[in-house]
């Protein structure tokens, strides 16, 4: 939640003063949005890659009904379908 403010914040100040004080002028305000967004993909890859590892190497040797991913991205709409059933 704090990573949407911050960037629904930082992309409504370069909206509404793209540059009218010189604080503006000396650091881009959509640097704050592109950091953000790109600090969330770098995120999410890691954190993909970090689960299929984890789940092809320690869930599927240690369950008998659990079956290896093949993909980042089943291993991504599993971390989405547990953040979606998760109250």
């Amino acid at each position: 939640m704090v990573f949407l403010a911050n960037t629904m914040r930082a992309a409504v100040d370069g909206f509404t003063n793209p540059g009218g004080t010189e604080a503006y002028r000396k650091s881009s305000v959509y640097t704050d949005a592109i950091a953000s967004i790109l600090a969330f993909f770098l995120a999410v890859t890691i954190l993909s890659f970090a689960g299929l590892w984890l789940w092809n190497f320690s869930v599927v040797p240690l369950f008998e009904f659990a079956r290896p991913a093949k993909s980042v991205f089943q291993i991504l709409g599993l971390m989405v379908f547990v953040a979606l059933i998760h109250p």
